[in-house]
C-alpha cells in the first residue's frame, strides 16, 4: 500500500513568510505553578473542557506552601552546607547564583505568574478561544511538534510530523493580523522565552519557544 506523501506547508503565490519558530503554550516556573498551566476566562474559571474539539487533560492544582517552605529550607541547608565545604578546602567562598543559573527575578505579573498561571486567556467568542489544542505539550503525542507562522498576511498555527522521511503539516489554526493587537515578551519564565499575544478583542495566549527570538522580534515590531 502506497502511503501518501504529506510535505511541508508553503503559503500560497503572493504570501511571503516572515518568520516562523516550533511553539507552545508556556509552562509556571514559579513555586507553587511550576509544570503547570489553566486555561481561564476572564472570570479566572477553568474553561478546558468547554473547549470545542479539545481532548481530556491533566487537572492541575496550586503546589502547597507547605512543599514550597521544606524545599526553600532543603535547598538553604544545601547552600550553607557547599559554602562550608569550600571554606574549609581553601578559604575561598565560590562566586556566582549556584549550578541552578540566575534566578527568575521579580514578576511583574504575579497574579497571573505566581499565584495563578494562565495559559489561555478568553471570553466566549473570542480569538483565543479558537487557538488548537495541539499547543497543549500535555495533549499532543511527543512526535508532534506545533509551529506559529508570521507571513506578510496572518497569523497561523501549524502541525505536523517533524520526520526527514515523509515530513508533513497542516494549518490547525490561522487569523489575519488585524486581530493582533500586542505581542509582548514574559521576561519572569525560564531562559525568558515566554511570550503573550493580546488580539483585539481582549483575549490572550501566553506561548514559548526556544528558537523564537526572530518570530517574536518580527510580531513585536509589527
Amino acid at each position: 500500500m502506497t502511503v501518501p506523501q504529506r510535505h511541508s506547508w508553503h503559503p500560497p503565490e503572493g504570501e511571503e513568510i516572515v518568520a516562523r519558530a516550533p511553539v507552545s503554550f508556556a509552562t509556571g516556573a514559579a513555586d507553587r505553578v511550576q509544570g503547570r498551566r489553566w486555561f481561564r476566562d476572564p472570570e479566572r474559571r477553568d474553561i478546558q473542557g468547554e473547549l470545542p474539539g479539545w481532548p481530556t487533560g491533566p487537572v492541575y492544582r496550586l503546589r502547597s506552601r507547605t512543599g514550597f517552605v521544606v524545599r526553600t529550607v532543603l535547598g538553604v541547608t544545601f547552600l550553607l552546607g557547599v559554602l562550608a565545604l569550600a571554606v574549609a578546602a581553601d578559604g575561598n567562598v565560590p562566586s556566582g547564583g549556584g549550578s541552578g543559573g540566575p534566578g527568575l527575578g521579580r514578576s511583574e505579573d504575579p497574579e497571573n505568574e505566581e499565584t495563578d498561571f494562565p495559559v489561555l486567556w478568553a471570553a466566549p467568542g473570542t480569538v483565543a478561544r479558537t487557538l488548537p489544542w495541539e499547543l497543549d505539550p500535555a495533549r499532543r503525542p511527543d512526535t508532534d511538534v506545533t509551529h506559529l507562522v508570521l507571513t506578510d498576511r496572518r497569523l497561523l498555527v501549524l502541525g505536523g510530523l517533524q520526520d526527514p522521511r515523509n515530513p508533513w503539516e497542516e494549518i490547525l489554526w490561522e487569523t489575519g493580523l488585524s486581530t493582533v493587537a500586542t505581542v509582548e515578551r514574559r521576561p519572569f519564565s525560564v531562559g525568558g522565552r515566554d511570550f503573550r499575544i493580546t488580539f483585539t478583542d481582549g483575549s490572550w495566549c501566553r506561548l514559548t519557544s526556544f528558537e523564537g527570538e526572530a518570530l517574536v522580534g518580527h510580531l513585536t515590531a509589527a
